[in-house]
């Protein structure tokens, strides 16, 4: 199984949301409880805002990815290279007798 990307988790979010919502409104208008107009509005109004909030994010998400990988392109080749720790390198121990 593949590993889902970021953009892929908030979509199935929205689809999740956008179905219980359609769920609930239509259980509560079957079943005929006095706030089923008002339910069914903000069932309308999440049904255009969710998406374009998803949209939003996600727009967002890539402008900060490309603004981390531009940052980074921009450091010097000597702060990205790994210069391993005094503590790390090899050491030739002495030879014993």
């Amino acid at each position: 199984m593949k590993k889902k990307k970021p953009k892929q988790i908030a979509a199935l979010l929205c689809v999740v949301l956008l179905i219980s919502l359609y769920v609930v409104t239509f259980l509560v208008a079957c079943f005929g409880s006095v706030d089923s107009g008002q339910l069914f509005a903000a069932c309308l109004g999440a049904t255009i805002a969710l998406p374009v909030l998803l949209w939003i994010l996600l727009w967002f998400y890539d402008l900060m990815k490309k603004r981390q990988a531009e940052m980074l392109s921009d450091l010097p080749d000597s702060e990205t290279t790994s210069v391993p720790c005094a503590d790390t390198q090899s050491r030739r121990e002495p030879p014993r007798s």
